[in-house]
């Protein structure tokens, strides 16, 4: 019995040696792999590439945007209201009357002023210079259309009730985000093409970015139309909306290292 236990401390005494010994040899070995980790590289903000990049994306448009108006002229300000009121009266029931709903007509501008011909001197005599003097009343309300089948139609009813002022016609979208989101991803991938290229020119190696800051700019351009050629044919006319093309900007600066 007193052998076994000099025996068994014995084995002990030998395993503790060589038990030390392999974890200072792991340590050794995996030291230098944990400190290739942790190792970053030291980037100087002064040593950057800045590019601009550009994404577009095209869609059609969903609504369509008019601004319709009145405008009369008349002696007295009296009957150029009167004249206004009811031709604009006849123009919201043709809206109406096309399914234009109230929440989609908005009034934008309403203006009174007198007219002076340019022959008149200013010292006439009071009762010669109103019996001279018109007075011109305009009325302007901006219409929403959702429904692009039916802008032609609008347009034709509401010049046939009376509309004699329309600046134009365009077409957007209601909800613009997931186009926009799509030019932006294309922008962001533009310019880091922009500054790869430029780095492999350079002879220098991109690192990450800096910093990327977005351009203001950009969106849906109006598509105007003549009101005096629609008046004048006494018709709308076919109306394409066609599509629209989204575009965005972004600059980004990258890091780069010799």
């Amino acid at each position: 019995m007193f052998k076994r236990v000099i025996l068994i401390a014995t084995a002990v005494a030998l395993l503790v040696p060589i038990g030390l010994a392999g974890v200072w040899a792991w340590g050794q070995v995996a030291r230098p792999a944990a400190a290739q980790v942790t190792e970053k590289v030291q980037y100087n903000p002064a040593q950057a590439i800045t590019v601009v990049g550009q994404g577009s994306t095209r869609i059609k448009p969903d609504i369509a945007r008019i601004s319709i108006g009145v405008e009369t002229l008349a002696e007295t300000v009296k009957e150029a209201v009167q004249q206004n009121e009811s031709q604009m009266t006849a123009i919201l029931a043709a809206l109406k009357a096309s399914g234009i709903a109230e929440k989609d007509i908005q009034t934008t501008n309403y203006s009174i002023y007198f007219e002076r011909p340019p022959e008149m001197p200013v010292s006439t005599e009071p009762s010669t210079e109103r019996a001279k003097i018109q007075y011109r009343v305009s009325n302007m309300v901006n219409v929403t259309v959702r429904d692009l089948d039916k802008v032609g139609d609008v347009l034709d009813a509401v010049i046939e009730a009376g509309a004699n002022n329309i600046w134009g016609v365009s077409f957007s979208l209601e909800d613009p985000k997931e186009a926009q989101a799509e030019a932006r991803a294309k922008a962001i991938a533009d310019a880091k093409a922009r500054a790869e290229a430029l780095a492999e020119l350079s002879g220098v190696t991109l690192g990450p970015v800096l910093s990327v800051s977005e351009v203001i700019g950009g969106g849906a351009v109006p598509v105007p139309v003549a009101v005096v050629e629609r008046a004048a044919v006494a018709g709308g006319g076919p109306i394409s909306p066609g599509e629209l093309e989204i575009t965005y900007q972004v600059q980004v600066s990258y890091f780069i290292t010799p």
